[in-house]
């Protein structure tokens, strides 16, 4: 798929609704109000374990297979229910047990995204897909093209789109309440980077199936610095802070204030890395002004060289966010901030907030969870929230970002043709890496 798209907004924005439409709508197999959905796990160790414990008692859900190419991280979960199927190959549970899977759960590294949910939404499944979306542009694009086809409910795992925070910022921002938002502030305190070196080569454990692991990734000798869990901060394996917490802190402001593609990527950080990521970085997002607002900047910050500022409004020893870090949306009339994940917002200072209560929009936030959102969506009574339309948009502009740090310079954008212009090098790096010969 050529990654020059011409798509209007206008046409992007039909996209998400279509795809909202095809979350939505009623599947093959009909479902009864009270019959179990049989889901799949790819990925059982780590967040695919979390994924398990959240949805073990859950009254919808039938667990019916684990894949997972490691085996002792999995083993956590394959003692805990040791009657569900269990595989090494994500491809040989589809094979055997496709007719029964209703649905697949995918909680891998992202580098693994793309080329499994495609091959689960080729054989017709719904996919829950951990946050980001996908490891590029490219594959972002593919996967929103293929919701799209399917009709599939597709739902990106960034939870707190979901909750009621979001619900809230977003009512506020429409009711004007914040006033004009001109700058907003969203920051992670966990940071990934690790020296711009090769790791040695180690024995591949017995457990691990090291080439299912690499999956389309280019070849490289294992090591324990990227797996378990190091491969979030390596640039052939991972998105560094970026792809593990803007899609949650940068969620809010991103529908509240209606962003789609920056037109321009400031970059200041620690320095140039090629293998990982800057030790400390700051990226200010410029989105252009839009029919119901003006243009609007979006301060992303990561490491502890580059802190968000600290509003002379907020109180002398309260905190600011939580230990995932949180968002400032900053109006002409007030000031919002949030802890991760979207969470609750609050004006500050709490004086402040208490004078406005009164006239706050009061919005509905009791609504199903964001497992729940997926599997209603697959029994056809709801839409997905955090559809691949929304998600691939917001993941997009998080690459965009991870591109700007990786070149270590300024990128414009043509929201128009969402292409980077006059810069080929950065442009390469939005279908970046190629696929390893035999997994395109």
């Amino acid at each position: 798929m050529s990654i020059q798209s011409t798509i209007s907004r206008r046409n992007w924005l039909k996209v998400s609704a279509l795809a909202g439409l095809g979350a939505g709508v009623v599947p093959s197999r009909v479902f009864g109000a009270n019959e179990r959905l049989n889901i799949a796990f790819v990925g059982a160790g780590g967040k695919g374990w979390h994924a398990i414990q959240s949805l073990a008692n859950n009254g919808m859900v039938n667990m019916v297979a684990f894949a997972d190419v490691d085996q002792a991280r999995a083993s956590t979960a394959y003692k805990a229910h040791p009657d569900v199927p269990q595989f090494q190959d994500f491809r040989a549970m589809l094979d055997e047990l496709g007719k029964e899977i209703d649905g697949v759960i995918i909680s891998t590294p992202d580098h693994t995204h793309h080329y499994i949910a495609r091959w689960c939404l080729k054989a017709g499944k719904p996919v829950y897909l951990e946050k980001p979306l996908t490891h590029n542009i490219a594959e972002a694009r593919d996967l929103m093209a293929l919701e799209q086809e399917t009709g599939l409910a597709c739902q990106m795992g960034n939870q707190g789109h979901s909750g009621g925070g979001i619900l809230m910022l977003d009512a506020w921002v429409r009711a004007g309440a914040l006033g004009t938002v001109q700058d907003v502030h969203a920051w992670c305190v966990p940071n990934w980077s690790f020296d711009d070196v090769r790791p040695a080569s180690e024995p591949v454990p017995a457990t691990l199936d090291w080439d299912q692991w690499l999956g389309a990734a280019a070849h490289v000798p294992y090591s324990s610095k990227y797996c378990p869990g190091r491969w979030r901060g390596w640039h052939a394996f991972g998105g560094g802070a970026l792809g593990d917490w803007a899609c949650h802190n940068m969620d809010a402001p991103y529908t509240a204030l209606d962003l789609d593609c920056p037109r321009l990527i400031e970059v200041e950080s620690t320095g140039p890395s090629t293998l990982s990521f800057p030790d400390s970085a700051k990226l200010t997002f410029t989105f252009p002004a839009a029919a119901e607002r003006g243009e609007v900047r979006v301060h992303w910050y990561q490491g502890k060289a580059y802190l968000p500022p600290r509003p002379t409004e907020l109180e002398e020893g309260r905190r600011m966010g939580n230990k995932g870090g949180g968002t400032l949306v900053v109006g002409s009339k007030a000031t919002a901030l949030t802890d991760s994940h979207a969470g609750v917002p609050r004006i500050i200072p709490e004086t402040k907030m208490q004078e406005m209560a009164r006239g706050m929009p009061r919005p509905n936030v009791r609504r199903s969870s964001h497992w729940d959102n997926w599997l209603l969506a697959i029994k056809g009574s709801e839409k997905t929230r955090s559809s691949f339309a929304y998600g691939g948009r917001l993941t997009e502009t998080m690459h965009f970002g991870n591109i700007a740090l990786h070149v270590n310079r300024n990128l414009t954008i043509d929201p128009a043709t969402r292409t980077i212009v006059g810069d080929d090098e950065a442009t390469k790096l939005m279908s970046w890496p190629p696929p390893r010969k035999g997994w395109s």
